[in-house]
């Protein structure tokens, strides 16, 4: 395992945050979710091409390639344009229980990294966002306009919104098989 369990970044003000998910609503593709087995999802996921918004998240791709490089390690594929990313809006009561986020029908693949930006722009409470290292650890800092990187093999999972709503854009980072 390596050193850092998640690592945060604030990249995004609240004007910011309303043109990106203005343009992502304009956007938007058709695609399926497929929750990981066993897990309760109750959220709504909508999906975008990387291409569509890639300069108004330049930081946040910025912000994940340096966090490979420093804290993981990893072996990355390039992040193609044409890149499926989803958006998850999760309402009242909408949750996502324990998980992790894993592809194990690829022969030449495995996901690597889970990159996941807030980009609520209205408060709301709840929807914490936990990962399991060592036991349960909430994730600080994890508000509008932050970014969070953690492993895509560690468990996490969001919790009920009590009120408001919270949206997140996710980007999976893969890379070839683990070894």
């Amino acid at each position: 395992m390596r050193e850092a369990a998640y690592i945060t970044a604030n990249l995004f003000k609240t004007d910011h945050l309303k043109l990106l998910n203005e343009t992502i609503s304009q956007n938007i593709i058709k695609g399926s979710d497929q929750p990981s087995g066993g897990a309760i999802k109750s959220s709504q996921v909508k999906f975008i091409r990387l291409m569509s918004i890639q300069k108004l998240i330049l930081p946040f791709i910025d912000f994940i390639m340096t966090t490979n490089i420093h804290h993981y390690g990893f072996d990355l594929f390039p992040l193609a344009p044409s890149k499926t990313l989803n958006y998850n809006t999760y309402k009242v009561n909408e949750e996502y229980s324990w998980h992790v986020d894993a592809s194990m029908h690829s022969p030449v693949r495995d996901i690597k990294l889970t990159c996941l930006l807030n980009c609520s722009t209205e408060k709301y409470d709840g929807g914490d966002l936990y990962i399991f290292r060592d036991g349960e650890k909430k994730v600080e800092n994890f508000n509008p306009g932050a970014a969070v990187i953690f492993p895509s093999f560690m468990h996490h999972k969001v919790e009920k919104i009590t009120s408001g709503s919270r949206a997140t854009l996710a980007i999976w980072m893969d890379g070839p098989k683990f070894r």
